[in-house]
């Protein structure tokens, strides 16, 4: 996930050279996980990129937002 977050932080930066203003955002969809939503086991995921766009954590079965970042900005 690391290499991930590296690249998505670097994405940004060369869509802002170009002069693109936007917020990226980022949809993570588990399927068959057995999480719960409203804890911070999710806040590690693409911890780079947070401070550049947006990160949504989907619990894909039961379409339920786990964790979004907006919830912390």
């Amino acid at each position: 996930m690391a290499l991930i977050d590296k690249e998505l932080c670097e994405l940004v930066t060369r869509l802002g050279r170009m002069g693109h203003r936007h917020t990226l955002e980022v949809e993570l969809r588990f399927t068959g996980i057995g999480v719960t939503s409203g804890t911070d086991e999710y806040t590690d995921f693409l911890s780079r990129f947070r401070g550049e766009g947006i990160v949504t954590i989907i619990d894909a079965v039961h379409d339920l937002v786990l964790h979004s970042s907006t919830d912390n900005r």
